[in-house]
């Protein structure tokens, strides 16, 4: 719909439009014979914006054409009501002038936003102290800043009827793989819903396997950590309102890997990775393994283990997958509780929680000496885990094995662990696999291990970036 030349007629389509918002206001003026009508809502603009670079150049030249008189950047001319509906609703002000059929919108938005602080969730040992913020033109300076190439793309997109969050992906053009880029933009594109609340509503949008409880796209909060994705191939999703963005096609093996792995030495990164791929057949399979070998297999184990195992038990009350099923539930209640509440309240409620509840059931005899053991073993090698998303897929996956141990012994366990694999080898994201196993010792040098970075020269084939050379010419210095 066309604006029309008479002032009166615009607003009142934007009062009848906006009616029930006591916010919008409609300001009239009349400088140097010239009526200016602005709409704008004031919760939503910086007064003193308008003041400074509207009204104050409009009393000084009010004969001349409002294009040459405003100084602000974000300027733009509509003959669209609609459009101008749309600016006013981003914290536009909309200019209208007397006899005049087209609308201007100018960005005089309120910006407010937290500082740029370290990350919370993810926390830094060696590296850049730096975290994405709510605000998403930050965060794409602050990609932009660590990219420095006109390879560097960013593409934005608006999501939600209602809420309208914009959505920005970023790849870099010359190492992507273009199919994978335009699968994303079209999944994106495709998604009909009334709001967007991001990370978690585009994850579940836009993944292939609907009901995994593994992850399937990586979620990080640090600039440098995405950088280093985009290096190999990966698309990132950043959205306004949150501090989280998106990194795929990931593999499995992402989840493991941690910036710090390449911030040392690679031979201490390589045991700290292989430490996290250990602790998670620790984390599934330990209760479960504690239960087989009590109840079913104790013949497996050296006599003098068995006889401090079997004197352990011989004055607890339940059987051995009821008090391993009961710690596991008593570990995942503190570690809620923890996180939950504040910060000191949080860390002394696990520590005076596990000390104490801990004592308690050993003395009632409710479990034994080893299962608590177990049970803290088992917590410690989840958290090890980077990914908040996969420690949290794999405590979980802890309850179906201990089942399956408690019904059918080491048997049942080996048995879950098949199906486990076996799933994964289904598994695709984005059209790529989801888990390769790395038989080659290419494919093992930056999966099972942190391999150094002068043997690193392809980026890892997972992704399937377009350019696959990363290194042309490591230590050229040496002769």
């Amino acid at each position: 719909m066309k604006p029309s030349s008479s002032i009166e007629a615009t607003e009142q389509y934007f009062k009848q439009l906006f009616s029930e918002q006591s916010d919008f206001q409609s300001k009239p003026l009349f400088i140097g014979g010239m009526e200016y009508r602005l709409f704008y809502f004031n919760t939503l603009i910086d007064s003193s914006h308008v003041q400074d670079f509207i009204l104050k150049p409009l009393l000084l030249r009010p004969q001349d054409a409002v294009r040459d008189v405003v100084s602000i950047l974000d300027y733009a001319e509509t003959e669209q009501l609609e459009e101008a509906v749309q600016a006013i609703m981003y914290g536009k002000v909309v200019l209208h002038r007397g006899e005049e059929n087209k609308l201007y919108l100018l960005g005089v938005d309120l910006k407010k936003e937290r500082s740029i602080n370290i990350p919370t969730n993810e926390r830094v040992l060696r590296g850049a102290n730096e975290a994405f913020i709510e605000n998403l033109d930050t965060n794409i300076n602050l990609m932009r800043k660590l990219i420095n190439t006109r390879e560097f793309v960013v593409k934005t997109y608006t999501i939600g009827r209602l809420s309208q969050t914009k959505v920005a992906v970023m790849y870099i053009k010359s190492i992507a793989n273009t199919a994978i880029i335009e699968e994303l933009e079209r999944r994106l594109s495709s998604i009909d819903i009334d709001y967007v609340e991001a990370p978690g509503f585009i994850d579940e949008l836009i993944r292939e396997k609907k009901f995994s409880l593994f992850p399937q796209l990586l979620v990080t909060e640090r600039p440098d950590r995405a950088r280093a994705y985009l290096m190999e191939g990966k698309a990132v999703i950043a959205t306004a309102g949150s501090p989280d963005t998106i990194i795929l096609p990931v593999t499995f093996w992402s989840f493991f890997q941690s910036p710090d792995d390449y911030q040392i030495s690679w031979l201490i990164g390589s045991i700290f990775r292989l430490l996290r791929i250990c602790s998670f057949f620790i984390t599934i399979g330990l209760p479960a393994f504690y239960v087989g070998v009590s109840a079913f297999n104790p013949q497996l184990l050296p006599i003098t283990f068995v006889n401090t195992l079997q004197n352990s038990l011989k004055y607890v009350t339940f059987p051995p997958v009821f008090e391993a099923l009961s710690m596991m539930l008593l570990l995942e209640i503190l570690r809620e509780a923890t996180v939950r509440l504040a910060s000191p309240v949080g860390q002394t409620i696990g520590v005076v929680g596990g000390i104490v509840i801990g004592t308690v059931v050993v003395q009632s005899n409710l479990v034994s000496n080893t299962m608590v053991i177990v049970a803290a073993l088992t917590g410690l090698a989840s958290f090890i885990i980077p990914s908040y998303e996969m420690s949290s897929a794999i405590r979980l996956l802890s309850y179906p094995a201990l089942l399956l141990s408690s019904l059918f012994g080491l048997f049942g366990l080996a048995f879950f662990f098949m199906m486990i694999c076996i799933n994964l080898c289904q598994m695709n994201t984005m059209g790529l696999p989801y888990y390769k196993p790395p038989f080659s010792l290419s494919e093992m040098k930056d999966t099972l291990f942190r391999a150094p970075v002068w043997s690193l020269r392809k980026r890892p084939g997972g992704t399937a970036p377009s350019n696959q050379i990363r290194i042309r010419h490591p230590r050229r210095w040496k002769r």
